[in-house]
């Protein structure tokens, strides 16, 4: 057991990097920060996470976590703004908290130098991270390390793994989870109770023009489902409004009262709609990720992406370009899976 700086009750005080920006990207992470946690002073960790994760939502219900901490450096190129960690001096304050919490240990899921350094600067004696680089281990106080993902498909998952499992954290991969607040979960079950069941989430959303599979065809799709007597939800953030509004706009007015909008901030607010949902499909963003993770099967639209394959509930359709991707294909795909009303 360690002690010294930053230990309480013989487990070291730990806070964990998460580098990735997109939400899914952190459900990804999910079981490996409980399994953490688990080892670490009184159940709990902290997470240094950028703003685009939206850490504090998802991670809301989550008894592990004891604080989520911003480090808003050098955001995504589509949100046109400077990080408030963006500069010298903004970094060295940074590391003026950091140093001041005494954190005993830290993880960083990333190969970054950047991270290390901040570590050490900060006066965090316990220091592991991926070591992908000879200046990151020299950061580093402890091994092992583990080579970048060489295999097919996205590299986030198989690397945190590999990772976690080198450190003996966990004995493999670990399938995300996500917990939901229960006073969201009720509100979704309210909000949705007066709508046809079975339930399709459309994940609308987009980090990239290129991964959209566009409103005509996610309108086509609809349409098809509410003549089957499904309901559908068009889930996505505040960027996603006009996207959603156009597509029930596409509706016929006699189909549009069974479909719920939902476009709004909040990832807790999202992920309770979609447990009360019975399939999931769409663009290759957070919502599909964020779907297997509350238990809903879905099929992910992969026309430039290669497909996900951490979760066998969720399942791929690939193509040559989204244009690519017909609405029929889809439905083609659905009633080969057996979703609900095919």
């Amino acid at each position: 057991m360690a002690h010294g700086p930053g230990a309480t009750g013989g487990l070291p005080r730990t806070v964990v990097v998460h580098h990735r920006s997109g939400i899914g990207d952190l459900i990804w992470h999910l079981p490996y920060l409980r399994a953490i946690a688990a080892r670490s002073a009184g159940g709990k960790v902290s997470v240094i996470a950028r703003p685009s994760c939206k850490a504090a939502e998802v991670l809301a219900a989550e008894a592990c976590i004891d604080e989520v901490i911003e480090f808003d450096h050098r955001p995504r190129k589509g949100e046109n703004r400077k990080g408030r960690h963006d500069g010298l001096l903004a970094q060295i304050g940074f590391v003026r908290d950091l140093r001041a919490r005494g954190f005993g240990r830290i993880y960083i899921f990333s190969g970054r130098v950047r991270y290390a350094l901040l570590a050490a600067l900060a006066g965090i004696p316990r220091r592991a991270g991926f070591g992908f680089s000879v200046g990151e281990r020299m950061l580093l106080s402890e091994a092992p390390f583990i080579r970048p993902y060489a295999g097919p498909g996205n590299w986030v998952y198989p690397e945190v793994t590999a990772f976690c499992v080198a450190h003996g954290l966990v004995d493999g991969p670990v399938i995300p989870r996500m917990t939901v607040l229960p006073a969201a979960l009720e509100a979704a079950g309210r909000d949705l109770q007066v709508f046809p069941a079975p339930r399709y989430a459309f994940s609308i959303g987009t980090s990239e023009p290129r991964k959209n599979w566009g409103a005509e065809r996610f309108a086509q799709l609809a349409e098809a489902l509410l003549r089957r007597g499904c309901g559908v939800v068009l889930l996505g953030g505040p960027a996603e409004a006009e996207a959603a509004r156009q597509i029930l706009d596409k509706l016929p007015p006699t189909l549009r009262d069974g479909v719920l909008l939902s476009a709004q901030g909040s990832v807790q607010r999202s992920a309770a709609l979609l447990r009360h949902c019975q399939f999931c499909l769409g663009n290759d963003t957070g919502v599909l990720n964020m779907a297997v993770a509350n238990g809903v099967p879905a099929l992910g639209l992969f026309g430039v992406t290669p497909p996900l394959a951490h979760d066998p509930l969720l399942q791929g359709l690939t193509g040559d370009g989204m244009a690519s991707i017909r609405t029929e294909d889809v439905l083609d795909r659905l009633a080969g899976l057996k979703a609900p009303a095919f």
